[in-house]
């Protein structure tokens, strides 16, 4: 039931379920210049254990290893939860396929917030160490 407060807002569900998926699947193309399109200029992103980065270039410099290791990624999104109109919570498992062909599906979960139609914040929670190990 809406209550006053929900009935004023403009927030449509599914709105921001739709920037996270897309984001996902610029991800997957492996070209960090498609990925970081959907970022605002001061977003933070925060990707397992690796230090913080801050902004589209931030996360640019901040991919190279990752992409010297990683031929392919493919997000398999379980269930995304939009809790306002700024966070979701995406729960899911990642396939990565390293370039020496070796193959590692892991669990994920995801805190998205949005802002201005962009990602604002996005913190991956998950042990990619099966990904680099030798």
């Amino acid at each position: 039931m809406a209550t006053e407060a929900t009935a004023k807002t403009q927030y449509v569900p599914g709105t921001n379920t739709d920037i996270i998926r897309r984001m996902f699947l610029a991800g997957e193309s492996m070209q960090v210049e498609n990925f970081v399109k959907y970022f605002n200029d001061d977003a933070v992103y925060q990707f397992s254990n690796f230090p913080i980065s801050y902004g589209p270039q931030g996360i640019i410099n901040s991919s190279g290893t990752f992409l010297e290791k990683v031929a392919a990624c493919v997000h398999n999104v379980e269930n995304i939860w939009e809790i306002d109109s700024e966070t979701a919570v995406v729960e899911m498992t990642v396939t990565y396929t390293r370039k020496d062909g070796r193959v590692h599906t892991l669990p994920c979960a995801d805190t998205v917030r949005i802002k201005n139609g962009k990602v604002q914040e996005l913190r991956i929670f998950m042990d990619i160490s099966p990904v680099f190990a030798d």
